[in-house]
């Protein structure tokens, strides 16, 4: 696959939506607005004035010229049904994929049901038809262990996903059946395994309570004095307080000690012989990378800085690739605005400093990163993403945007590789599309994915238990 790397300007279009920044209250939403937005207002600032010139005969012939290309080239895909294993229509998106360790599936926002139906079904087409047997998820690298521990067993799938999945996932019937193939894929002879790659914990139960006695547990069969108990009080509370930058610098009745969390993975190198009597070696390593993500994101709540779990998510899935998922092919479940493979913006090309966990991906992996990024024309979705609040309109696309040609081909559901694209091409823009909260922006965005898959009316998400999954698998 190639890139167009040189600089290309960022333009926002003005929001539709709440406002120009679409943003309603804290949570993920905000968070990821925050990254997608911020970078492409700064970027929007340092532009000169006008857009890079188009040499290609399509760019010049205005939307009709598009649409028939767009005719030509887009595969329509028949299905987004999770249970419908009828592959023949989504073997053009094979061809795409070709030879990529890792496909990355996206979404605009974490309450966008049928995005999550489609990529339930695309699980099954890579797990079923390419060989993928691992799903990494944009949630806790320490709770998604939990996660699958307990799709391991007979238990609800509920209290299995919120064990460790953001609660726009957890509290979604959609993704109950992506957990539900999980779990069948068990008994067979390609399980389907399932990671975590977010340095951020989970929840708050998941700070407090589940990995610090996660971690006091491991340690005290090493040595039980190893830790006092002002030591293990402190232990918790520092892990409490990883939430945000805002929430870590709240004021407390104690002071906060990383240092004591900090020396632990120094402990496990310098006695490493000594734990390997008590645990195997993928244990130890397991234990010592989630100290080491967790310190990770700790570094990044202190400076404040930009992509502060991106960076973190990258590293831990290049952790997964290299060590338990060496020779695996791996399913990336995330937003849109992660799997950026390209800084929105940013110019220098190869030396523009990495944002996204995409971006970090993308210099890693090279060739074996496969990005796919889901967009819609109109429908429902919430500003919040949790199931249970009301849905609200998707924010009707300007005409001319990259949702308005393809909702002109009049089919529901499509496929568009972005890749191998000629310079010249019309749909290296820049080009308005709203792939982060649908809040539209003018890029090249060919540069960051390698394929759109859009979806003609986005269905916000069911809440849990409001539908019923009619096959265990």
């Amino acid at each position: 696959m190639t890139r167009k790397r040189e600089g290309l300007a960022v333009r926002s279009v003005p929001g539709r939506w709440r406002g120009a920044s679409g943003i309603r209250r804290g949570g993920a939403w905000t968070v990821v607005a925050a990254i997608f937005l911020a970078v492409s207002a700064v970027a929007g600032a340092v532009a000169q004035d006008g857009a890079m010139a188009q040499d290609g005969a399509l760019a010049q012939d205005g939307d009709e010229a598009r649409i028939a290309w767009l005719r030509e080239h887009a595969v329509e895909v028949r299905s987004i049904a999770p249970l419908d294993e009828d592959f023949s229509d989504l073997e053009p998106l094979a061809a795409a994929i070709g030879g990529a360790r890792v496909v990355q599936l996206g979404e605009a926002s974490h309450a966008d049901g049928a995005s999550f139906d489609a990529k339930a079904r695309l699980v099954r087409f890579l797990h079923q038809r390419l060989g993928f047997d691992a799903l990494a998820w944009e949630s806790g690298f320490f709770d998604l262990s939990l996660v699958e521990r307990a799709l391991r067993g007979t238990g609800s799938l509920q209290e299995a996903a919120e064990l460790g999945l953001y609660p726009g996932w957890s509290k979604a019937a959609e993704v109950e059946r992506v957990l539900s193939y999980v779990r069948f894929t068990q008994a067979t002879a390609r399980p389907l395994r399932l990671v975590g790659v977010d340095p951020r914990i989970t929840s708050r139960e998941g700070r407090q309570a589940r990995f610090p006695a996660f971690l006091l547990a491991f340690f005290d069969r090493l040595d039980p004095t190893l830790l006092s108990a002002e030591d293990r009080a402190d232990l918790a509370a520092w892990s409490e307080a990883l939430l945000s930058p805002e929430y870590y610098r709240r004021p407390r009745e104690r002071p906060l000690r990383p240092e004591i969390a900090e020396g632990l993975p120094r402990v496990i190198d310098e006695r490493r012989k000594d734990l390997g009597t008590l645990y195997p070696p993928a244990e130890i390593d397991y234990a010592r990378q989630a100290l080491v993500s967790t310190l990770g994101y700790w570094r990044k709540l202190v400076e404040n800085s930009g992509g502060t779990r991106d960076a973190g998510m990258a590293a831990n899935l290049l952790w997964w690739l290299d060590g338990p998922l060496r020779g695996h092919k791996v399913i990336v479940w995330a937003h849109n605005a992660h799997i950026l493979e390209q800084s929105l913006g940013i110019e220098g090309g190869e030396e523009a400093p990495p944002f996204h966990m995409g971006t970090h991906l993308a210099r890693a992996l090279g060739p074996e990163l496969f990005s796919v990024g889901f967009l819609a024309h109109h429908g429902t979705t919430r500003a919040d993403g949790w199931p249970g609040d009301p849905a609200e309109p998707v924010p009707a696309p300007p005409e001319g945007s990259l949702e308005d040609l393809l909702h002109r081909l009049g089919k529901p559901y499509l496929w568009l590789d972005l890749a191998n694209l000629p310079p010249e091409h019309w749909l290296h823009g820049p080009v308005s599309a709203g792939f982060s909260l649908y809040e539209q922006v003018e890029w090249d965005w060919p540069r960051g994915y390698d394929a759109a898959f859009f979806i003609d009316e986005m269905r916000a998400s069911t809440p849990w238990g409001a539908t019923t999954t009619t096959s265990r698998r």
